[in-house]
């Protein structure tokens, strides 16, 4: 059964600003792009480097390692491309915000 778990609060992000959380045994970044909150998987595929001590601009991140960029609201890649970051649902609830970690929305489910 998916479910929406607390991962952090609306005051501890700011406008074009992220932080890393561990929910439910996953690593995510949370982004806040304009006021709309967004979370997707905090490792880079390409060698594993921490998305949220990367660069944001508008709504995409850059890895600090090797600059791969991701879209934060999509999950994909825009530099090089191929390649996919699951994203999760988040909704806010008061201070809240709120992540299920159990379905990402952008991931082909195995048939």
């Amino acid at each position: 059964m998916s479910q929406f778990v607390k991962a952090a609060t609306t005051e501890q992000i700011q406008p074009g600003r992220c932080i890393g959380v561990k929910v439910e045994g996953v690593f995510i970044g949370i982004y806040n792009v304009e006021g709309e909150y967004f979370a997707m998987n905090n490792i880079c595929p390409h060698l594993g480097g921490i998305l949220t001590y990367g660069f944001i601009d508008k709504n995409c991140v850059t890895c600090p390692m090797h600059m791969w960029e991701f879209d934060i609201k999509t999950g994909d890649c825009v530099w090089p491309g191929e390649e996919k970051i699951p994203v999760y649902p988040v909704k806010v609830e008061g201070e809240d915000i709120l992540v299920n970690v159990d379905e990402p929305m952008n991931m082909d489910k195995p048939q």
